[in-house]
């Protein structure tokens, strides 16, 4: 079993089960509504540990929170026990799908690779349209481009995953193997914080540990 699943929608369920549900639903006693926003304070502060730390060590009544902490750091820069600093996991993937070809964001999500179906338990999570988003800001990043942007073969209006090619640089090419510092790489924002942020710079260890650089 994955680590997270957020593939389950309303839509697998026949109505009559939905229905029973519902009608064995009741309002949250104060106390766990009271935890939940307090988590959810913590989950949209700019300092996430606080947040992370409740993940792993757990809190009552919110099973999820372990496996949530699993997707999140999927998208933070990693460190190893060496120091060596390396793209997020979800940034890894994606520009190791991507070639020195032209190709759309829906070519590399049907790639005929494994790790097709590392990234696509990711983009169950945040939704397909994730993908060309961040295409595009890696393509927006910099003057030395790590990826290259052209247009498509459809219309953007309409086509978010066929409206745009993009191919891996020579640079893009050396980020896969590491970076030599955060800002090599486009920030992206997670919850109130933001990986890869140089003013804010935190780092997934070894361990699976949010950690400051």
């Amino acid at each position: 079993m994955p680590p997270f699943d957020c593939s389950a929608s309303v839509s697998d369920h026949p109505d009559e089960v939905l229905l029973e549900r519902l009608d064995k639903a009741r309002p949250w006693p104060r106390e766990r509504y009271d935890r939940a926003v307090r988590l959810w304070e913590r989950y949209v502060d700019t300092n996430p540990l606080p947040f992370v730390e409740r993940c792993t060590r757990g809190v009552k009544g919110f099973p999820e929170l372990a496996p949530l902490w699993a997707l999140l750091s999927s998208f933070f820069p990693r460190k190893s026990a060496r120091g060596a600093l390396r793209l997020s996991r979800f940034d890894e993937i994606v520009l190791t799908l991507l070639s020195t070809e032209w190709l759309t964001p829906l070519a590399v999500c049907s790639h005929k690779s494994q790790l097709v179906a590392e990234l696509w338990e990711l983009l169950y999570c945040t939704g397909d349209l994730f993908l060309p988003r961040r295409l595009e800001q890696w393509a927006d990043h910099d003057s030395s481009a790590v990826v290259e942007r052209t247009t498509g073969p459809k219309p953007a209006d309409g086509y978010p995953m066929l409206s745009l090619v993009y191919r891996l640089t020579d640079r893009g090419m050396k980020l896969r193997e590491g970076l030599d510092r955060l800002a090599d790489a486009q920030s992206l924002p997670i919850a109130g914080t933001e990986a890869y942020s140089t003013s804010s710079p935190w780092v997934v260890l070894d361990d699976g540990r949010l950690a400051r650089l």
